[in-house]
């Protein structure tokens, strides 16, 4: 039986060449691509489109967040292009949420509950005086009642989430780490293999693979310990 390939890697390169040539040398052995604001603020929709010829998935991670009607107007113009998943911030409320899920189309609505680059100091930092996990699940069914169909949160809160909302939605997991990899900006991180045990819908991994000597090695790295993982399981 073939392995579901769970990895979708981040292009978070600033130049439009090196993206597109990067995407060609991964797009055959991975799930599909997140593109991130940086690489969308300054090539726009033109070069979203010239990743999607490479025929792979494009996970567009905009986390959109603003008042409902613009971030409504926003999305109409982004879901013509027909990303496989688009993010907004739960934070942003029940009714920016329906609104954007109204006019969805065949895009997933993915929502960012709590960034990876955040822990409980910075939640006491802002007033939240609640642990991580109870925030984000508490995000997580905002976004549920409002007609999300994914959501985003780091490995740590996975098994939490899995066992409370099941498989009605797609988990998409970032602070994905190989345990040989530096942490990077991730306080909240986790294996591939782990992560996939845990519930994951797909893994969201940059630097392993882009900062990598050997992109394709570490790519196959990855997949090799998603499934020791599931065989060890099994």
């Amino acid at each position: 039986m073939k392995l579901k390939n769970y990895v979708y890697c981040a292009l978070d390169f600033s130049d439009l060449n090196q993206t597109l040539n990067f995407t060609d040398k991964v797009c055959k052995h991975i799930g599909g691509v997140k593109v991130g604001l940086e690489f969308f603020v300054k090539y726009g929709i033109e070069g979203v489109l010239k990743i999607k010829n490479f025929g792979i998935p494009v996970f567009l991670d905009l986390k959109l967040h603003d008042i409902p009607n613009t971030v409504k107007n926003t999305t109409e113009n982004i879901i013509k292009i027909k990303p496989q998943l688009l993010t907004i911030h739960l934070t942003g409320g029940s009714e920016m949420i329906k609104q954007v899920c109204k006019i969805k189309e065949d895009t997933k609505i993915i929502g960012v509950t709590m960034l990876t680059s955040l822990d409980r100091n910075d939640l006491k930092a802002f007033g939240v005086e609640i642990p991580e996990s109870k925030f984000v699940e508490s995000l997580t069914s905002l976004g549920m009642r409002s007609g999300i169909d994914g959501v985003v949160s780091s490995p740590l809160e996975l098994t939490k989430l899995k066992k409370k909302f099941g498989n009605s939605l797609t988990y998409v997991t970032p602070g994905i780490r190989l345990n040989k990899d530096i942490k990077n900006d991730q306080k909240r991180v986790s294996s591939p293999g782990q992560a996939v045990l845990d519930g994951s819908s797909l893994l969201v991994v940059g630097r392993p693979i882009t900062m990598s000597r050997n992109p394709i090695k570490s790519i196959e790295e990855i997949i090799e310990n998603i499934r020791e993982s599931l065989e060890s399981r099994n």
